[in-house]
């Protein structure tokens, strides 16, 4: 995965490179490691929170000679034009009502020459539990209802991987190009040690457990009833916990999962 970013980053010594909603500056020190530390990078964050949580995480890993922090707002980014070699982000059109918006101030900054590059989760993504084919159609209706949820009362496209080409274009960019990352999950797979395996499920089981209800509004506007959202939480809960308890079971699951990521690039005209 290092060397798919590197090469499609296209990150050279002594470049400046902008990452913009940043959030704790996950992305921006793993670019500056893929850079070996010979590139500046900034984020750009407009939460303060997360800004000061950043320099702290970066400060703890040695990385302050090489990146630093900025607040600032996606849609209006203090940065001059044409500064940046590279301008990314991670997770950050998903979230917003105006991507296009966003990317057209992404090419802004970014020098003639200098890319754009987004990195988004698309739609698409798979649950199958072949012993359970009832749930697997379940949980495709209660994903599909979300999505259609969060583009009707917020206007966004939580999955908007599939869109950046366009997007890019739109704003101006050109020599477009994407990669897909692909997450699977299989608790049977041996390469995976069970404390891990064990570790992942508890972590989704609990965010899960925090976001249901809060979710539920969305996957309702989606189209889909509160008995059967009700139906599905229970029923996932209820999955999960049984094989937490029972590592046997736990490890002979067939059940997959997948979803996938899209790295997209555009060039801004010389």
């Amino acid at each position: 995965m290092d060397q798919l970013y590197k090469s499609f980053l296209g990150i050279t010594p002594g470049q400046k490179v902008i990452d913009v909603g940043c959030g704790t500056g996950d992305f921006t020190r793993y670019v500056a490691r893929l850079s070996d530390g010979r590139s500046k990078i900034l984020g750009v964050d407009s939460n303060p929170k997360s800004i000061k949580a950043g320099i702290a995480d970066t400060e703890r890993v040695g990385l302050s000679q090489v990146v630093s922090f900025k607040l600032g707002d996606a849609y209006k980014i203090p940065i001059d034009d044409d500064y940046a070699d590279l301008t990314c982000c991670r997770s950050l059109l998903m979230h917003l009502d105006d991507p296009l918006k966003a990317v057209r101030e992404m090419a802004r900054i970014t020098k003639p020459g200098g890319h754009v590059v987004a990195v988004e989760q698309g739609k698409m993504g798979i649950y199958y539990d072949p012993n359970d084919k009832r749930f697997s159609r379940l949980s495709d209706q209660v994903w599909e209802a979300q999505l259609r949820g969060i583009r009707k009362l917020e206007g966004k496209e939580f999955r908007i991987g599939e869109k950046l080409p366009g997007i890019f274009q739109e704003a101006g960019l050109v020599d477009m190009k994407a990669e897909i990352l692909n997450n699977v999950y299989l608790a049977s797979d041996p390469r995976r040690s069970l404390n891990d395996v064990k570790e992942e499920l508890r972590f989704y089981l609990t965010y899960f457990k925090e976001r249901m209800e809060k979710d539920r509004k969305y996957v309702v506007a989606g189209g889909l009833s509160n008995a059967k959202v009700s139906m599905y939480n229970s029923g996932y809960v209820s999955k999960i916990e049984g094989l937490l308890a029972d590592d046997q079971k736990l490890r002979q699951d067939p059940t997959i999962s997948a979803d996938a990521l899209y790295i997209v690039s555009g060039m801004k005209k010389a």
